[in-house]
């Protein structure tokens, strides 16, 4: 069993000592978050003559909650929000020995829950979640850079994503779990980059999402997901890219999904009951325009627009 268990809850950490190590712990976790207010994060950086690695980030969030839990829990969640979210960064960079990481990120609501049900002789678990907003979600970045030499063969990670509902479930142990994903509004990530002279890979990626729902489920017997979501808006991803005098492979992904889905478990359930409900009246776009010029490398870009997204693994070991 663990010691501690820790719940970041609105920012905010709480710690609670776990029960006397013969008992069973159970958790029990209620989240209500409502938001009138725009959230907005702006990022200007000038990179001159950096030896090690660089690392900028500009992120807004509307309502935030992550458990990790140790034991059987019970965790209802509850998101609304209806005011505008935006990140933006401007990152000039040159004569640069490291690798350059680079994340603007536009999300209405996030909720993270983490439950090892097995901690404390427990087994199973329950997760309740509902998560609704509207307004405009925008990411933005621009990023030019001249003479940069990476690490490890990594020059250049950028990402630019805007997401309105997004739910994570890591669970060991029996699950069962509702979801509900409203989004009113307009998801939108701009990435524009121009590079020279640079060696190492350089990895780009634009993704514009409305509702978006991952279970990553082990070692349980029985797993039933019941998931709904609805998206009336427009998703929108561009990649606007110029890169010269590459040593290195070039990677592009430009994508808008409108609600996504994604079940896997490992090893596979005796039982798995999976209830999905997807809908959408969103346009949903993808657009990229590349450039490359004098590159020693492989080069692979993707431009993928999608309505509805739903994936489910329950495949035993070895197949």
């Amino acid at each position: 069993m663990k010691n501690q268990m820790s719940i970041l809850l609105a920012g905010v950490a709480a710690c609670a000592i776990a029960a006397p190590v013969m008992a069973q712990q159970e958790n029990q976790v209620r989240n209500e978050q409502r938001t009138w207010a725009e959230a907005r994060a702006e990022l200007n950086g000038h990179v001159r003559n950096v030896t090690e690695g660089v690392s900028m980030t500009a992120a807004a969030i509307g309502n935030s909650f992550s458990a990790e839990l140790g034991g059987s829990a019970n965790v209802t969640s509850y998101q609304w929000g209806n005011r505008d979210v935006s990140a933006s960064m401007y990152l000039d960079a040159s004569d640069t020995l490291g690798s350059i990481e680079a994340t603007t990120a536009a999300i209405g609501n996030s909720a993270s829950i983490s439950i090892d049900a097995f901690e404390g002789d427990g087994g199973s678990s329950r997760v309740n979640n509902t998560q609704i907003v509207s307004g405009a979600f925008h990411s933005n970045m621009m990023f030019d850079g001249t003479d940069i030499s990476g690490v490890d063969d990594v020059a250049i990670s950028a990402t630019s994503a805007s997401i309105a509902n997004s739910l994570s479930v890591n669970a060991r142990g029996d699950v069962d779990a509702n979801n509900f994903q409203r989004f009113w509004g307009d998801s939108r990530s701009v990435l524009n980059a121009g590079f020279n002279d640079v060696a190492g890979s350089v990895e780009f990626t634009s993704a514009a999402l409305g509702n978006s729902a991952s279970f990553d489920i082990e070692e349980a017997e029985t797993v039933r997901i019941n998931n709904t979501q609805f998206t009336n808006y427009d998703p929108q991803a561009f990649s606007n890219i110029e890169v010269g005098q590459l040593e290195g492979d070039f990677t592009s992904t430009t994508a808008a999904i409108s609600n996504s889905l994604s079940v896997s478990t490992l090893p596979a359930t005796a039982s798995l009951a999976v209830n999905n409900r997807q809908m959408n009246r969103a346009y949903t776009g993808a657009t990229a325009n590349i450039h490359l010029g004098d590159v020693i490398g492989s080069a692979s870009v993707t431009a993928a627009a999608i309505g509805n997204s739903a994936s489910i693994s329950n495949l035993p070991d070895g197949f």
